[in-house]
């Protein structure tokens, strides 16, 4: 027990140290990176990148409309909004989290639970099999089966000579 208070103090003045170091303010150009990691780019070419990562001529305006938008004093979730009500939610580069968009949130981590339970199962079955042992019998029939191999195999050790 007091190992674990140890490791859960240890863990929290960790916690303290690292959010105590972070910056409280963020600069323009951390505002205008989060923004451009938020929305993707709308260039003539349909390129489907999210806007950080673009490098055509519409993504440069792109970038200098925004960077005055910040400067005027408009926020990060300001302009997404602005965004998304021009262009409509296929200008976020992730889902929305709620509505109808929560499920491409959930689905992954649903598919993943569910797969390994599956797997479990199927191992659970061939090993089962290997084993020679049905699954379905009571656990009662173990030990007898258990003293019958026993049984042989301390005969079969008598019988070695040294």
């Amino acid at each position: 027990m007091r190992t674990f208070k140890i490791k859960l103090l240890t863990g929290l003045f960790v916690l303290v140290w690292v959010l105590a170091g972070q910056a409280p303010v963020a600069g323009a150009g951390a505002l205008l990176s989060d923004l451009e990691n938020q929305l993707m780019c709308k260039c003539d070419d349909k390129c489907g990148k999210v806007l950080i990562n673009c490098t055509c001529s519409t993504s440069d305006k792109t970038r200098a409309k925004f960077s005055k938008m910040l400067e005027s004093g408009l926020t990060v979730d300001q302009i997404v909004k602005m965004q998304v009500d021009e262009y409509g939610e296929t200008v976020l580069s992730a889902p929305t989290k709620f509505g109808f968009n929560l499920t491409a949130w959930m689905t992954p981590f649903v598919a993943l639970v569910a797969g390994g339970f599956g797997v479990r199962k199927v191992l659970r079955a061939w090993v089962g099999k290997r084993d020679g042992i049905d699954t379905a019998e009571t656990p009662a029939a173990e030990p007898e089966i258990s003293k019958k191999y026993s049984k042989r195999l301390k005969d079969e050790l008598d019988g070695i000579e040294l």
